[in-house]
């Protein structure tokens, strides 16, 4: 077969300029192209909270909502912060609520040495903060890539954290008033996913959907130790490509013994907020 030299000659002239304008592939570029975004999501939000549980101090148990008087739904402000990179990130959270009950005991019993009887009037009151520091990893992709303009992508991970919880409770009855209070810090770890829909631009203004949902257990140090654990999930709208709104729901239970006082919290309800993302 005859090779037409002047066609090879005419083909490497034009090839020439494409070549002289792309960029060796230098270890800085690599690096370059292989590094994720550091990327920040702060979301504020109310955290509607009804306290559910039980607590004792030396007798028998009464529960927060019934028997104590605390079942009003108060909201509580819950903000949240995530920074991360690529497939790890470090998720912080701080939150204070407090409620207050009265009513009259429904039976007879004692509580932190003094007795009560049926029919006693009380009041209640019941304080909590909690700070929370988790470090997430999510090397499981499902479905597609992070990172990228697809429709859907699909990843699964497990993190590990800690949390601060700082809590009050009082009961006042027949002249008598009790505070039991403490700090405790629990050690925790969990899994969690996260689901998100692209529109692709074909809904003018909604750019794409987040599903997050997680899931943790862990014990609580100090004192006579405990339990925790907490489940969040929320959906989460996103208008454009840095600002979301966000409709979810949170809970976190703790269960804990210091000396004769025993007390169980559960703080339980629907999570409204916004996400912003930059």
């Amino acid at each position: 077969m005859e090779i037409d030299m002047q066609s090879l000659a005419l083909a490497l002239v034009l090839a020439l300029p494409g070549i002289a304008e792309e960029e060796p592939l230098t270890a800085e570029a690599i690096a370059r192209d292989a590094a994720a975004p550091l990327t920040f999501s702060i979301t504020p939000g109310a955290w509607l909270i009804r306290l559910r549980g039980s607590s004792s101090w030396g007798g028998g148990s009464l529960t927060y909502d019934d028997q104590l008087g605390m079942d009003d739904m108060d909201p509580a402000f819950r903000g949240e912060l995530r920074i991360g990179r690529d497939d790890w990130g470090i998720w912080m959270m701080g939150t204070s609520f407090s409620t207050t009950g009265s009513g009259s005991f429904g039976g007879n019993g004692i509580w932190d040495g003094q007795n009560y009887s049926a029919g006693q009037q009380f009041s209640s009151s019941f304080d909590m903060t909690n700070i929370a520091i988790e470090g997430q990893w999510n090397p499981l992709d499902l479905i597609g890539e992070p990172n990228a303009h697809i429709p859907l992508f699909l990843t699964f991970g497990g993190h590990v954290g800690g949390l601060y919880t700082d809590m009050k409770q009082t009961l006042d009855f027949g002249g008598y008033r009790s505070e039991a209070k403490g700090e405790y810090a629990s050690l925790y770890g969990g899994v969690q996913a996260l689901l998100r829909m692209d529109t692709m631009d074909r809904v003018p203004w909604l750019r794409r959907m987040e599903f997050r949902a997680s899931g943790s257990a862990g014990a609580t140090l100090g004192d006579d130790g405990g339990t925790m654990w907490q489940v969040r999930a929320d959906l989460r709208f996103f208008l454009t490509e840095h600002f979301a709104l966000l409709f979810g729901y949170r809970l976190l239970e703790l269960n804990l013994s210091d000396d004769q006082y025993e007390a169980n919290p559960s703080l339980q309800g629907l999570y409204v907020g916004a996400t912003f993302d930059f």
